[in-house]
């Protein structure tokens, strides 16, 4: 028990879904073997089942070392070898067996894959799919099968497909956004800035970052508790949200450090924008302020914003202490 424990703990989604599709399908190439008296091409299901077999038990080993690549080579397989079975004029049963296989890749492309690469996936399962039925006799409208049985098996395919889609998506959104304030985590926004940056268009249409850190955080929380910041930091960013185009980018780096991407502006516009989302801010914050440049990067443009934020604070403590003085 403690092993099979200690293989469950070295899994993720992928590995787990690679192992029980295998699974599934060796299950149904055994079916097919056992009760299939007609069986056609014997060597070919055997092999696919010495796959299926090998494939589930490497990926629950491996758990979460599996490469990505893997899967999708599974995919190509799977596509070639139910292109064959649903190719078989005299074999209803592996016909209808391999129809019902479909949605099983289909939602794991969906799910795992890169969405353009998995589109272009799916695009070719739909044509190699459709074309092979479309050209099987027991598809046709007197067949054995019937169209609607195609018909079915296709819709079912794509409606998989976006269903794994929705996971993909909402998992990276997970990964990419703070679930306190809305706003991106440090890698996401970092990523949106370096994408920027690769623009060509970025050296005659610049943009700005601004760096904000929210003034007396720490005295906020020591005095009414971290509740108490944690409704700064989400009214404060919900009113940045909400004031900022479609095409700016919030992130948080740190605490209470964010990060403001603002697309086609220079920095007088941005010092601008900055002003604006001052008025009614219900907690202070300093800001600097980073124009983008030939050459830069990320993490050069962040630290001359931070550059310009620690001069503001700056002089916020010495105007309180000449004030106080």
């Amino acid at each position: 028990m403690r092993r099979v424990s200690a293989l469950m703990r070295r899994q993720d989604a992928h590995s787990l879904y690679l192992s029980s599709a295998a699974l599934l399908l060796g299950l149904t190439l055994v079916v097919d073997v056992v009760f299939h008296a007609g069986l056609g091409n014997p060597a070919l299901t055997w092999g696919l089942l010495l796959f299926c077999v090998v494939g589930g038990c490497s990926a629950f080993l491996f758990g979460k070392q599996v490469p990505r690549w893997i899967g999708t080579l599974s995919v190509l397989i799977f596509i070639v070898a139910q292109t064959y079975y649903l190719s078989l004029a005299d074999d209803p049963q592996a016909v209808i067996s391999s129809a019902q296989q479909l949605p099983v890749v289909a939602f794991y492309l969906g799910w795992f894959v890169r969405p353009r690469l998995a589109l272009l996936l799916v695009m070719l399962c739909l044509v190699s799919f459709g074309i092979t039925m479309w050209m099987n006799p027991l598809f046709s409208a007197d067949g054995v099968i019937g169209a609607p049985v195609a018909v079915h098996a296709l819709l079912a395919m794509l409606f998989c497909f976006g269903a794994g889609l929705y996971l993909w998506r909402r998992q990276a959104q997970s990964a990419a956004i703070d679930p306190l304030t809305g706003t991106y985590h440090r890698r996401a926004i970092v990523e949106r800035i370096s994408h920027r940056l690769q623009r060509r268009s970025t050296r005659r249409d610049p943009f700005c970052l601004v760096v904000i850190d929210f003034d007396d955080f720490k005295r906020l929380n020591d005095t009414r508790g971290h509740a108490a910041g944690d409704e700064a930091l989400f009214e404060t960013t919900a009113g940045w949200r909400a004031e900022l185009r479609a095409g700016d980018a919030v992130g948080r780096i740190g605490g209470d450090e964010f990060v403001l991407l603002l697309p086609h502006v220079r920095i007088e516009e941005a010092q601008c924008i900055v002003d604006r989302l001052r008025d009614g801010a219900p907690h202070p914050w300093s800001a600097g302020i980073a124009q983008s440049g030939a050459g830069d990067t990320p993490a050069a443009m962040l630290a001359r914003a931070d550059g310009e934020l620690y001069r503001e604070k700056q002089s916020k403590a010495d105007r309180r202490v000449k004030n106080d003085g």
